[in-house]
Order: structure tokens, then C-alpha cells, then sequence
């Protein structure tokens, strides 16, 4: 695992949407971003039992409003086309979702890769602006099934709840869900993102693991499972 302060070029669509810059990138309050910081997991809190071979670095910017699996899926994350359009970004579930995972401009985060296993990640700590994370169970209900179609290309989409205990790290609330990308043809191409987001003592944690060679399951949900553990602990107690 390195702890470089650069993060190299990456090959994976959904590392790289993962890291575009969004339309706010700095905040100006510098003494909340440090608090947050503080509870923002760096290199060293990532065992190299389970991590091994992962680069983990500080962003260059926020991370946009976009579900990894998707832009993975389709090759690119201009252009996409949502049916129904609620599901998307800019759609009423879509928008709702975001505004509550995003919380406030200040915020803190961290970034992964493991290009020997195609998994990825993104994690940020930002100030809470809504004390309901509703929107994202409404999300998650809602749009269980969609298209997304880009250059004569569709994308189905499944979105699957996962069952979470917020008392077990130290959250006051989280809601998880997983995505799964598929785009058919001879040889499903399957791609899928475990998005998490969770409140405590007016913070807000957004995590985003995603794994490009299939579904999150068998070896890779020890992977994502101890990835949700850690920054979810992390985000729940400031450093000392």
C-alpha cells in the first residue's frame, strides 16, 4: 500500500468519474475542514491484510454526484440518458439523494485503487445540512430498476438495500445500498458500487466502493465490508 501524496493516472472510468471536480471544489472555511479531517481515514487506517496493493491518497477535489458502477458501465459520464429520468442526478430521487450525502461545502475525503483487482473507492466527511437520511431510502426504493443509455448503449440497473446497524460504529444513522451496472452482450459486462451514507454529531459520511469485474460478493465483500467498518468508526470518533 502506498501513502504517496499524488494519485497517479488512473486506468478505471470509475476511479477517474470518481475524482472529477464539481461545480463547488474548495470551501473557504479552513478550521471546519481541519475538524473534519480528523475524522477522515488516511492510508494508515487501512490494514495491509486486507489492503495490500491499494494506493490510498488525499483528492485533488470532491467527488461528483455519480454512482461509479454506472459510469463504469458506460464508458463515460457525459451524455447519459436515465429512464426514468427520476433516477438520475438531476431527476427528484436523484437530486434528493445527493443533497443529503453531499451536506455542506466543507468536507474531507480520501480516494483508493487496487488495479490488480479492479476495485476502487472514494470517501468523504462533510458537515451534515439535514438530520434525515430518508432521501437515500427513498432513492433505493424507488429506483430499484432503471436504464441508462449513452451512444446507443443501455445500461440496466438494479439497486438493492443493505440491511446496516448504525449503532455499530458509532453512527447515529446510515443507510447502505448496492448498484449493479450491467450491460449485456455475449459475456455480461457487470459492474457494482456499494454506496454508504451515514450522520453523527452533524457530519456526514458518503463512501462509495466499487468493483469492476462483477457483482459485490464472495472474497469482495470481506473487502467492502472491512472498507465500511473502518470509516465509518473513523468518521464516528475525532482523531486525538
Amino acid at each position: 500500500m502506498s501513502t504517496r501524496p499524488v494519485l497517479r493516472t488512473i486506468t478505471t472510468a470509475a476511479l477517474l468519474a470518481l475524482t472529477v471536480a464539481s461545480c463547488s471544489s474548495t470551501d473557504n472555511d479552513t478550521s471546519t475542514t481541519e475538524d473534519l479531517r480528523a475524522n477522515t481515514v488516511t492510508a494508515l487506517d487501512f490494514p495491509r491484510t486486507v489492503f495490500d496493493g491499494w494506493e490510498i491518497t488525499d483528492p485533488a477535489d470532491r467527488p461528483v454526484s455519480v454512482i461509479p458502477a454506472i459510469v463504469a458501465a458506460a464508458g463515460t459520464s457525459d451524455g447519459l440518458v436515465y429512464s426514468p429520468a427520476e433516477c438520475g442526478p438531476d431527476g427528484d430521487r436523484g437530486a434528493a439523494l445527493w443533497a443529503t450525502a453531499r451536506g455542506g461545502d466543507s468536507w474531507a475525503g480520501q480516494v483508493g485503487e487496487n488495479l490488480n483487482t479492479e476495485q476502487s473507492f472514494t470517501t468523504t466527511v462533510a458537515t451534515a445540512t439535514d438530520n434525515s437520511l430518508n432521501a437515500v431510502t427513498d432513492f433505493a426504493q424507488a429506483c430499484s430498476q432503471y436504464t441508462v443509455t449513452v451512444g446507443g448503449k443501455t445500461v440496466d440497473v438494479v439497486t438493492e438495500v443493505t440491511n446496516e446497524e448504525p449503532l455499530k460504529y458509532g453512527l447515529s444513522d446510515a443507510r447502505l445500498f448496492t448498484t449493479t451496472a450491467i450491460v449485456e452482450g455475449s459475456g455480461p459486462q457487470v459492474h457494482s458500487t456499494l454506496t454508504g451514507v451515514g450522520h453523527s454529531d452533524g457530519r456526514v459520511l458518503v463512501g462509495q466502493f466499487t468493483t469492476t469485474t462483477g457483482r459485490i460478493e464472495g472474497s469482495t465483500i470481506n473487502v467492502a465490508g472491512n472498507w465500511w467498518n473502518i470509516i465509518a468508526t473513523k468518521a464516528s470518533t475525532a482523531a486525538d
